[in-house]
């Protein structure tokens, strides 16, 4: 009996994959060999089909599909039974991507950009997000990018609606893909910057770090009042809130701003996260606010939160005695 196969849309839906991210597998990592058939159309074996869902899986661990892309089925399960366990170390910060990888990404869009074209451009950021995941995607592809179209335009070489259509285009791509992720903890963070920021991809940086950090995060948007803060705190039954500060926004409201959210919200531990923080010194020691500095600070704050979360005691109040 000759073998089913199947063709790419299959795959793709099986999979969880794009087709193009699969043709690019195979196309620059050779992952499979797929036939065709009389019309030249890909025909991949049930064998293609389960490779391709472990080297997604594994990917979604933080490993790089160069380096697995030639591992059999079986090397594939037991790298996966041996990622899994290790709980201690989280791959996703020890395999950084290589530059030659993110350069490819990078040359790509740089010409979709040029041609505005929207299609082009989110194929390669799906492509990118598979091979590099989400947070190295925003580190090594996204940030440099941007960086590289504003300065095009201070040059006259791009304009500036060709940096709104990268923007946007990041911000949906992102939006998109974090309502699909499915590394979610039980531990929830609310994000909020009280004073109005004008840089939204910054802020899903960090709702991207943290679910990396395997919390659920809540992102309600920018120039937040105290009082709906502490409504989407308590109505998201959150474990802990971030502040973001930056340079955006007329910063002379924002300590009265932190006062405000801390006589809300008084007895939980609230991080307060931007590049500013040094002029908010007096303010976040009287607050009390947890200070972080920088993304490496952040994870290990969040590791720690999370571990006092997950042991956090329930406490049973005592009902009130009935006369008889």
């Amino acid at each position: 009996m000759s073998e089913t196969k199947h063709p790419i849309q299959i795959v793709s839906r099986r999979t969880g994959l794009s087709a193009d991210v699969i043709r690019a597998w195979e196309r620059r990592y050779k992952a499979v060999k797929p036939t065709r058939s009389s019309n030249g159309r890909r025909l991949y074996s049930d064998n293609d089909v389960k490779k391709l869902m472990l080297l997604q899986r594994i990917i979604s661990g933080g490993r790089r599909i160069g380096d697995i892309a030639n591992l059999n089925i079986k090397n594939l399960e037991n790298l996966i039974e041996s990622d899994e366990s290790a709980t201690a170390v989280k791959t996703s910060l020890t395999n950084r991507p290589s530059t030659g990888s993110v350069m490819e990404h990078f040359d790509g869009s740089i010409e979709a950009i040029r041609e505005l074209d929207a299609k082009k451009l989110i194929q390669l950021f799906e492509i990118a997000y598979q091979e590099l995941g989400a947070v190295f995607l925003l580190e090594d592809l996204f940030a440099p990018l941007i960086q590289h179209v504003r300065d095009e335009c201070k040059l006259g070489t791009f304009r500036q609606a060709q940096e709104k259509f990268v923007v946007e285009l990041m911000q949906s791509f992102l939006l998109i893909n974090s309502s699909k992720s499915s590394k979610q903890g039980n531990s929830k963070i609310l994000i909020i910057a009280p004073i109005s920021n004008n840089d939204n991809l910054s802020m899903l940086r960090l709702c991207l770090v943290c679910e990396d950090s395997d919390w659920m995060p809540t992102y309600v948007g920018t120039s937040t009042s105290a009082d709906e803060i502490l409504f989407s705190y308590e109505q998201g039954r959150c474990d802990a809130l971030m502040v973001v500060v930056d340079q955006y926004g007329d910063q002379q409201f924002l300590p009265n701003e932190l006062r405000k959210i801390r006589s809300l919200i008084k007895g939980d531990e609230i991080l307060i996260f931007g590049e500013t923080l040094s002029s908010y010194q007096d303010v976040i020691k009287e607050t009390g606010f947890t200070s972080i500095n920088n993304i490496g600070e952040l994870r290990l704050t969040l590791d720690r939160l999370k571990v006092l979360t997950e042991f956090k005691p329930v406490i049973l109040h005592a009902q009130p005695e009935q006369d008889s």
